[in-house]
């Protein structure tokens, strides 16, 4: 029972966050009273304080004994717990690579534009040690993986790129795990590599946007994930 109530209580704290979020409730706003809030959402007053104390660890509210309970003033929280939620969504290996379409060939784009010449050192670097983990298939090929195009993405000093990292990790962890069952998959990431690589030295920003989202592609057929 006890778990049962915790799981509901996660999910009343995730619906206050979203109304939060999508502005029902404003940054310094005093929330509705414990009687009234448990009625819109149909839930126990135990439940309900259960999911404030919740938001208030996790910085979106904040609690004032005896006033009531307060949307933190801060937008930058808000902004932080949206994109903690996308972090932790279950999502499959073709979600993941779809969202890295979207997102990672644009972020090739502005690190080619952006990038000091001490961030393109680290991307060469980062490229020349992951490449040869490949060509060996060493065990260590998915964290040196993620941390060639973890630079990457460092690189378009964008601090919203930066915090979807651990979802790039993700896919690309999957990605890795895939390729070891598919020989061919290791030589493709060598070329792509390669190209964007080449594009990327040459601050070419149309070039690496272009050959990050071939390699994006290629990846996904070679996994037989539909571009639909």
């Amino acid at each position: 029972m006890p778990y049962g109530n915790n799981a509901l209580s996660e999910r009343i704290a995730d619906r206050l966050a979203e109304m939060i979020v999508h502005g029902r409730f404003v940054p310094g706003e005093k929330l509705p009273n414990e009687l009234e809030l448990s009625d819109e959402l149909s839930v126990s007053r135990t439940t309900l304080r259960e999911a404030l104390r919740i938001l208030s660890t996790r910085g979106l509210v904040e609690v004032r004994r005896g006033v009531g309970t307060f949307v933190t003033q801060s937008r930058n929280v808000q902004a932080d717990y949206s994109v903690l939620k996308i972090q932790n969504t279950n999502v499959n290996t073709k979600d993941l690579y779809e969202m890295r379409l979207m997102f990672e060939p644009q972020a090739a784009y502005y690190a080619a534009y952006r990038a000091s010449k001490e961030d393109l050192s680290e991307i060469a670097r980062c490229c020349e040690i992951n490449d040869h983990m490949i060509e060996t298939r060493d065990p260590q090929w998915d964290e040196t993986e993620q941390k060639f195009h973890n630079a990457i993405a460092s690189a378009t000093h964008n601090p919203f790129i930066t915090a979807l990292l651990p979802i790039f990790n993700r896919a690309i962890h999957h990605g890795v795990l895939l390729a070891n069952e598919a020989p061919e998959v290791a030589e493709m990431t060598l070329r792509d590599h390669h190209v964007l690589m080449q594009y990327l030295l040459e601050r070419n920003p149309e070039g690496a946007k272009t050959a990050m989202q071939l390699h994006i592609i290629n990846t996904m057929r070679a996994f037989r994930i539909e571009l639909d």
